[in-house]
């Protein structure tokens, strides 16, 4: 998802004995994108069956895909969860899931979608209308969650007939079916979730996903079972998927190594010594992840764009990528990525150049120098790395930066309520559009610019081009929006971002069909693995 770096971990007790599902027991749509994965599920049919173990350095903290906000979280949706819609494996587009079809009124204001005939949830039951009005007003309504606001957006949903469900909106919405796809509008049975509550969904959700939630041992793993009321015939091809939970690297390539697990998330810093290795195969998934620099513009210090341009012509991003990442990644122009939709690829980019620096800092009355200070989240050595080399980097331009180790939980509170000067962050994007990016990062009354505190002309412009960009339904005309509203943010530099970086899955060479989309999210269904 789009997060920030978190690190605290939600102790919630297991859950027992839910239910069959686990835990203790203006056109139609084509759907091409699904015709591809049955292409697959027969050319994987010799391979079926089996257990496949994947290793990971974190765990979830929640499974309720309407208050998931962490990527630990959101990757593992796709498991047992999808919407009426859902994202292609390119991260791109949109294709159907719950519902097969569906038709668009003449002035884009009423979504018409057609259940498939039959589909069940993991637990036996058929999915009907009235169990997806149920779960799209849950996460609509659901206080504290964080995608009520996107959401907002829908107006009305209701059930027409036994098959189909009717979405409203007030005005033209480009992103409606995107929205659609994300893991908050996923489609839940409602009489379930009566019966178990938050706190179970949040332990076991069920959905009509490619498998069923058997059991979640809290920091340790969880254990997926094959969905055998799948809609799609033949997927998915393994009958237990286990997730476990190993946060020491090197542990967890050690168990790679040894054929203990099949699978497994890389540290960059042992990628280099992985693909090196016999019998391991080494995958790179194009990835909507951008790291960056969020500068405050609200501080007397760095109100003025000419600092901050300064400190971005001072950033080595070269040098900041072989260190930090040991060389996986690119330098970024753009908080979008170009994995993302509407990335624009004419932006300037923007090299080292520290005598220009200088004379932007002269320029802004800053000449002889300033103190700037980055808190960091304790133990985390990467930051300190990054905070260390831009220390070095910056004061080549008189600029003296104060590096704070406090705990994680404050950092990211103080940069909340704008009580910073320079943080670290990242993002992934979450749905198939660029508005959630965009609005993130120019609108100021509900992210406050993504707590980089911009707030002037430019600001405003840019939030009308994304306001424009909003409400069109013409891509092509939306493309220009988008790649206008990039143009300013880049030049007024309310954050500094630093390089892509694309996603690394590690497995042994019995497993093949393995799929990450961009948004981070793990398609499994095709996976195979070989006798």
């Amino acid at each position: 998802m789009l997060r920030k770096r978190f690190t605290a971990l939600l102790m919630a007790g297991v859950v027992a004995a839910m239910s069959l599902a686990g835990c203790g027991s203006s056109g139609d749509s084509s759907g091409t994108g699904t015709e591809n994965q049955g292409e697959k599920a027969a050319n994987a049919e010799e391979s079926a069956g089996g257990t496949v173990v994947m290793a990971r350095s974190i765990d979830s903290e929640t499974l309720d895909p309407a208050l998931a906000s962490k990527n630990q979280d959101i990757w593992m949706m796709n498991f047992a969860l999808e919407g009426l819609v859902r994202s292609t494996e390119d991260g791109k587009d949109v294709e159907p899931a719950v519902a097969d079809s569906w038709t668009i009124s003449d002035d884009y204001l009423t979504y018409t979608f057609h259940l498939r005939d039959g589909i069940k949830f993991s637990n036996g039951e058929e999915v009907t209308p009235e169990d997806c009005v149920y779960s799209i007003n849950r996460a609509k309504n659901m206080e504290g969650g964080p995608y009520t606001s996107m959401i907002s957006a829908i107006t009305d949903i209701r059930a027409e007939g036994e098959d189909s469900v009717v979405v409203t909106v007030e005005q033209p919405t480009p992103y409606l079916l995107s929205l659609l796809a994300m893991f908050p509008c996923s489609i839940m049975p409602q009489a379930y979730c009566e019966e178990v509550g938050d706190e179970g969904i949040a332990n076991c959700p069920v959905g009509t996903g490619p498998f069923a939630l058997e059991s979640w041992e809290k920091n340790n793993g969880m254990v997926f079972v094959k969905n055998d009321y799948y809609w799609q015939e033949g997927l998915p091809t393994v009958e237990e998927f286990h997730m476990n939970v190993v946060t020491d690297d090197n542990t967890r390539m050690m168990q790679l190594k040894s054929g203990q697990i099949d699978m497994a998330e890389v540290p960059l810093s042992q990628l280099d010594d992985l693909k090196n290795t016999d019998g391991i195969v080494v995958e790179e998934f194009p990835s909507t992840s951008v790291d960056y620099i969020i500068l405050n513009c609200q501080n007397e210090k760095l109100q003025d764009v000419r600092v901050r341009q300064a400190l971005e012509l001072a950033t080595d991003k070269e040098a900041i990528i072989k260190a930090v990442s040991y060389g996986y990644g690119e330098p970024a122009d753009s908080f979008i990525s170009p994995a993302a939709p509407h990335y624009n690829t004419n932006l300037p980019k923007v090299t080292r150049d520290v005598e220009k620096a200088k004379q932007l800092m002269t320029e802004a009355g800053y000449g002889d120098g300033m103190e700037l200070t980055v808190e960091i989240a304790s133990g985390n050595t990467a930051e300190l790395q990054e905070a260390t080399l831009l220390k070095e980097q910056w004061q080549e331009i008189g600029v003296t930066l104060n590096i704070e180790q406090v705990d994680g939980a404050t950092a990211s509170a103080n940069w909340s309520a704008l009580d910073y000067e320079v943080y670290f962050s990242y993002l992934t994007s979450d749905m198939t559009d660029t508005s959630q990016l965009a609005s993130l990062w120019c609108d100021y009354d509900s992210t406050q610019c993504w707590s980089s505190g911009w707030n002037d002309d430019k600001q405003k412009e840019a939030e009308a081009l994304v306001e424009k960009a909003g409400t069109e339904m013409d891509e092509t005309k939306r493309a220009e929006y988008y790649g206008e509203m990039q143009e300013i943010v880049a030049e007024e530099v309310p954050n500094i971002p630093l390089y892509n970086s694309s996603f690394y899955v590690a497995h042994t060479t019995d497993i093949d069909n393995v799929a990450q989309t961009p948004l981070g999210n793990y398609r499994f269904e095709t996976l195979t693995k070989s006798e």
